[in-house]
């Protein structure tokens, strides 16, 4: 069935208006591999005595004092977890980093997204905070409640670090960008920020993160190049229909 001259060109506009609000993931990351850092993720611990502290891992799940997996990934064959070992011993404050690559042309309209969680029922509260830096740079500072370059806050998941207030099932979080005077080069990170935190402190268990997303807010080049492809394919159909109607 050939396309009427309306029909037509309402697809051609709906295809304008594809180009000019269609997007594509610029990447996404799983954590799929345990015990491996993925390409290009940076962890930094700079909790009270770190030395001896845990930084962000990749693990099968989140696993009970028997080794049993009583959390599983969200997706896929891992995830990234941070837990109160951030800590060395006793109590202190947790301050510990998961810093993405580099992502370039950041700019409003751009959307961030990740799957976090805890234990069920768990009896120390927990608190991460998603911030952004301009630059390549990959500088959190260097105490216990420094955050470097990192002074962009999009997101705290409980920020009060509230008993319960930690999502105790996968939960989806998206953020998008906006405020920008223009496109921008930067990282993004995750920061395990917990007071009174530790082995022998009031707060901090264990969380864990998967399924992280960005998401540009302009369309891929090819994709683009796709769509133009079609809206001409559409253009002729609608020159040879008139041309049959001039003919009749």
């Amino acid at each position: 069935m050939k396309l009427s001259a309306i029909a037509s060109k309402a697809a051609i506009s709906a295809a304008f208006l594809c180009i000019s609000t269609s997007s594509y993931a610029s990447f996404t990351e799983g954590f799929n591999t345990p015990e491996v850092l993925p390409a290009g993720w940076v962890t930094q611990n700079l909790s009270t005595r770190n030395s001896t502290g845990n930084p962000w891992s990749v693990q099968e799940g989140i696993l009970d004092e028997f080794g049993d997996v009583v959390v599983s990934p969200h997706a896929g064959g891992g995830m990234a977890l941070v837990n109160y070992t951030s800590v060395g011993s006793g109590t202190g404050t947790i301050n510990n980093w998961l810093i993405s690559p580099l992502i370039t042309g950041l700019r409003n309209g751009d959307t961030f997204s990740f799957y976090t969680t805890t234990t069920p029922d768990s009896e120390y509260p927990d608190r991460m905070e998603f911030r952004m830096s301009t630059g390549s740079g990959t500088n959190v500072g260097s105490s216990t409640t420094s955050v470097g370059s990192f002074t962009t806050m999009l997101l705290s998941v409980n920020p009060t670090v509230g008993a319960g207030g930690y999502p105790e099932d996968w939960t989806k979080y998206t953020v998008t960008l906006s405020g920008l005077s223009g496109p921008i080069d930067g990282r993004v990170a995750f920061r395990y920020f917990v007071p009174n935190g530790g082995p022998s402190g009031d707060n901090s268990n264990i969380i864990g993160l998967d399924d992280f997303s960005y998401v540009s807010a302009v369309p891929e080049p090819g994709s683009v190049t796709m769509m133009l492809a079609g809206v001409g394919v559409l253009a002729g159909l609608q020159r040879r229909r008139q041309k049959a109607r001039r003919a009749a």
